[in-house]
């Protein structure tokens, strides 16, 4: 059970900037979105609307600083909103609280590299090369196979697939597509989140790669040799096709396509759908098919 002035004592000792107006003290047991509002409730407002605050007198409303008013006693305004929002609700209804450290019983883990505070969950494979470093929480229906090396505090979602061999082929003497072997495997950082359904390839003659706080989204293929950089962001069914580069910071929006070898720079932003056939340089909007660039 808290209270706005709990919400208050949290941004003190996070040390983030905000205003208020004579704050009341609204008893808060739940969180709501904007289109279900609720008394005893916290929630955010993109632009403030004393409409709408003043008609839910008992809900808790977070504002942008930047939008600040003499008026309204049930609204904090603070800044880096979107943050500081759900790092209040993460925080103070302990959404982020780790799962119990535990190998479920039906999970198969031939690994003897798994490090503390670890989850995994049901029926999920561990192969005996596979490192998986402290705090990680790897969910249910998960395989991870080969030479895979997964950092610290990342989370695996269900249905994963991680290590598995790759589409690289060539023709036998008969006309006959071969498989390339698919020697490597794959070394993922720490921070990193891979979810639900997601295949992420191993390495033909060296990893795939991917970085620090990177995150990859449900139904998504990473394919041989890939090098996501650090704090990438890959949407959902996206795919990106072999010894592809995406530079730090970059947003691959959901169902993107990438061919293989090409190099996205840092902080790229690619339009939904977007199909990439060439080289895309720094700080550059793509979209379309094929994407065409906009510095």
């Amino acid at each position: 059970m808290m209270d706005a002035y709990d919400v208050l004592n949290y941004l003190n000792e996070k040390k983030v900037h905000y205003r208020v107006n004579g704050l009341k003290q609204i008893l808060i047991t739940q969180y709501c979105p904007l289109k279900e509002l609720k008394p005893h409730a916290i929630t955010w407002l993109k632009q403030y609307d004393a409409k709408i605050t003043e008609a839910n007198p008992e809900t808790l409303f977070v504002c942008k600083i930047e939008d600040h008013t003499e008026h309204g006693d049930n609204v904090i305004f603070v800044e880096s909103l979107k943050r500081t929002f759900f790092r209040i609700i993460r925080d103070l209804f302990n959404l982020d609280a780790m799962k119990e450290s535990k190998i479920e019983p039906s999970a198969v883990v031939l690994s003897k590299q798994v490090g503390d505070a670890v989850y995994i969950g049901h029926h999920t494979f561990i192969d005996k090369e596979v490192t998986i470093g402290d705090g990680t929480i790897i969910m249910h229906n998960v395989t991870i196979q080969g030479k895979v090396v997964i950092g610290d505090d990342c989370l695996i979602e269900s249905g994963a697939v991680i290590g598995g061999c790759g589409f690289g082929t060539y023709l036998d003497e008969e006309g006959h597509p071969e498989l390339v072997p698919h020697p490597a495997g794959v070394t993922i950082g720490d921070h990193v989140k891979i979810f639900a359904n997601t295949c992420i390839v191993r390495g033909c003659l060296s990893d795939t790669i991917i970085e620090d706080h990177a995150m990859v989204d449900n139904l998504c293929h990473i394919a041989h040799n890939v090098h996501l950089h650090e704090n990438v962001q890959v949407a959902a069914c996206s795919e990106i096709s072999g010894s592809a580069t995406i530079g730090r910071d970059s947003w691959i929006a959901p169902g993107v396509t990438i061919l293989n070898g090409i190099h996205v720079g840092e902080n790229v932003y690619t339009g939904i759908g977007s199909n990439l056939v060439k080289d895309v340089p720094d700080h550059t909007l793509v979209y379309g098919n094929p994407a065409k660039s906009k510095k």
